[in-house]
């Protein structure tokens, strides 16, 4: 049973998540002969407060 975490920034819609869900898992199918029904995804979204890159958090970036 893959699983698959995906970690993002807070903001995005049901429905573009449903999307992602939807690309990642067929690319699991197509290229790792993964089931589909096996397929488990989650979401960790996260704030710009909680989040830096190149030791500056994401709020203090512009």
């Amino acid at each position: 049973m893959p699983l698959i975490q995906v970690t993002m920034l807070q903001g995005r819609t049901a429905d573009q998540k449903r999307k992602i869900a939807q690309r990642i898992t067929d690319t699991m199918v197509e290229e790792a002969g993964a089931r589909r029904e096996a397929i488990m995804i989650a979401f960790h979204e996260v704030s710009k407060e909680s989040y830096a890159s190149g030791g500056v958090l994401l709020v203090d970036k512009q």
